[in-house]
């Protein structure tokens, strides 16, 4: 059983489909005791509860819309690309990360929506978007590995709830990192990977509209206190070639 919530109460829940609204009171208190207690603890809450929802995602054990809203109607040509890490140890999975953001993006917006979107308070949650038939949640578009592998999440026409800004999500693609880089940098071949998305693929972003999440969203860190002094100009020379920048 569940060390940190109330297990049985969150299975009957969560087949309701106005489960965001229930449990976000529960989700909120979890939250402040990640926040608040030590790294041993925090990290114990964040496995147990992000478990959870990953396996009911894969067993179909939660309630999820089948139509909604569809955000990527407001989707406009890319000019910016945001580079988050996942501030989780790496080999992070696809599974786990739509679970994650499945809690922290869409019930919390669907238990408390803007005041434009006030209808949707409670309904069943519905991303519009699919991997492999099932819905998916996932936040970014796409995970670069610390073997310098990378994965596409999203397609570019799809919309990411990433930058904590409406516009910019509108407008930009991001990639993430699938590490911890609070207080380290990444290794040049995964800078060398992140480069080759750019290139290959958006070819049309200026270096200066090349973001971290913290140069839009200052109330996080993501993706770590050395993008700016260190690996973003790293990261742009890259792109202008500059291979001496290492």
């Amino acid at each position: 059983m569940a060390k940190y919530f109330d297990e049985q109460k969150w299975a009957n829940v969560l087949t309701r489909q106005d489960w965001s609204l229930l449990l976000a009171e529960d989700f909120k208190l979890l939250t402040e005791k990640a926040k608040t207690s030590d790294e041993k603890t925090s990290k114990e809450i964040g496995e147990e509860v992000y478990g959870f929802i990953e396996s009911g995602l894969a067993s179909n054990k939660i309630f999820l819309g089948s139509e909604g809203l569809n955000w990527d109607e407001e989707r406009k040509p890319i000019d910016t690309v945001v580079v988050h890490h996942t501030s989780n140890p790496a080999s992070i999975t696809p599974q786990k990360l739509s679970a994650m953001q499945l809690i922290r993006l869409y019930a919390s917006y669907y238990a408390s929506p803007n005041y434009r979107e006030r209808d949707i308070t409670g309904q069943a949650i519905y991303s519009n978007h699919f991997k492999e038939g099932r819905q998916v949640f996932y936040a970014y578009h796409w995970l670069v590995h610390m073997d310098g592998k990378t994965e596409r999440l999203l397609n570019d026409g799809e919309i990411g709830w990433q930058a904590g800004n409406w516009d910019i999500n509108r407008r930009s693609v991001a990639i993430c990192l699938d590490n911890d880089f609070e207080n380290s940098s990444p290794a040049n071949h995964v800078l060398s990977a992140v480069a080759g998305i750019i290139k290959s693929h958006y070819p049309q972003v200026p270096a200066m509209n090349i973001k971290g999440h913290r140069e839009i969203n200052p109330r996080t860190i993501c993706p770590g206190n050395d993008f700016l002094n260190i690996w973003k100009t790293k990261l742009t020379g890259l792109l202008q070639g500059n291979a001496q920048d290492f």
